[in-house]
């Protein structure tokens, strides 16, 4: 096991995860669209741009990294919103 790409990964999920999810937010607002099927695919792409052009990693791993984006991308925006400007669509 590679511990040195796993931990590229993982930390290249964590921003695009940041950055998906306020996004997101932003449709939420703005747009007024609610169907979770287009946040999921949005997430994914988000995460696998954001690794392939920030990143050196691979396709296979960026690929991986949006999957990742996916699975922990709310939980990610929970533990950060309200700090770092990051606003939610609701009144939580």
């Amino acid at each position: 096991m590679n511990i040195n790409i796993l931990m590229n990964i993982l930390s290249t999920a964590s921003l695009a995860s940041v950055i998906a999810t306020q996004t997101i937010q932003y449709i939420k607002q703005n747009f007024k669209i609610t169907n979770c099927f287009i946040f999921i695919v949005l997430e994914f792409i988000t995460g696998t741009l954001f690794s392939l052009s920030f990143t050196s990693l691979g396709i296979i791993n960026s690929l991986w990294c949006g999957f990742i984006v996916i699975i922990g991308s709310e939980a990610l925006y929970k533990v950060f919103k309200g700090k770092l400007g990051l606003k939610s669509s609701n009144n939580e």
